[in-house]
């Protein structure tokens, strides 16, 4: 793998919701860390705190700790935003708390920011959820785009989205959207979900991918740590050796189980890593 594990690789603040963001910080730097995927999550960083937030000074406390934040991912799992809802009020909300990271992302340094596909309603037609999903991802990267941001389609397996399931629909997303400057933020989780392999998104999306979210898990969307699941890691850092993937790797943790002792999770899954980093 090109460079170290502290030059590549972050954690995200998703897993220490239970903890003050200060403290986060530090642990960021104990475990020998630099780098961060910034999680919009309570009680760190929503747009529930908008009113009151100043992305200025929350930036300063962040680069004073010696940390930088190459991605943002606003929390979509369990906070209210849904691109592909067939409620128009619902998008427009999804879109105002999108828009927030947006703007934030310039303070932090950040150039990308994570978008999921929005989440189907089963009782609702497939092609209508898919084009308000693209409708808005499309005037997402307008947004972004003037103020240098990326954003990036993040593949979401069938348990949380039904949008994402494979490449393929992926890739459908792609052609629709119809802007290149739409990249993408790779789960290994989703991808063995859909009973692919991270080579298989490598091959097909090549430089597109710009950023990889690496957990384990068994065969479902679970996210555990590093080493509590089957994935097969070593074939993924290959697969990213090989397609000279150069862009941010996170070690994204969202089981309830690791969220009181999230430093002892995290130090276990960069032993792990270590032990693979070649």
């Amino acid at each position: 793998m090109k460079g170290t594990i502290q030059e590549r690789v972050g954690i995200s603040n998703m897993t220490y919701r239970r903890y003050s963001f200060p403290y986060f910080l530090r642990a960021v730097r104990r475990l020998g860390l630099t780098r961060v995927e910034l999680s919009g999550c309570h009680p760190h960083f929503t747009i529930y705190e908008q009113e009151h937030f100043n992305p200025a000074a929350f930036a300063r406390q962040i680069r004073e700790a010696g940390i930088t934040v190459p991605v943002i991912e606003p929390e979509q799992n369990f906070l209210p935003i849904n691109i592909a809802s067939a409620d128009s009020f619902l998008r427009e909300k999804s879109m105002e708390q999108l828009k927030f990271y947006i703007d934030c992302a310039p303070y932090l340094g950040c150039g990308m920011v994570v978008v999921y596909p929005g989440k189907n309603a089963m009782d609702k037609p497939h092609e209508e959820m898919l084009n308000y999903a693209c409708e808005c991802l499309r005037e997402l990267c307008g947004y972004a785009g003037e103020k240098g941001v990326t954003i990036l389609l993040q593949n979401v397996s069938s348990c949380i989205s039904g949008m994402t399931p494979n490449s393929n629909a992926v890739a459908e997303i792609l052609e629709r959207v119809g802007d290149e400057r739409l990249a993408l933020s790779v789960n290994t989780c989703a991808v063995v979900a859909g009973g692919e392999t991270l080579e298989d998104y490598f091959r097909r999306f090549g430089s597109r991918i710009r950023a990889v979210q690496l957990s384990d898990s068994d065969d479902e969307d679970e996210q555990f740590i590093l080493g509590d699941g089957t994935q097969d890691i070593a074939a993924h850092l290959a697969a990213m050796e090989k397609y000279d993937f150069t862009g941010p790797i996170t070690l994204e943790v969202t089981m309830e189980e690791y969220a009181d002792a999230p430093d002892e999770s995290y130090e276990k899954a960069l032993q792990v890593l270590q032990q693979l980093w070649k």
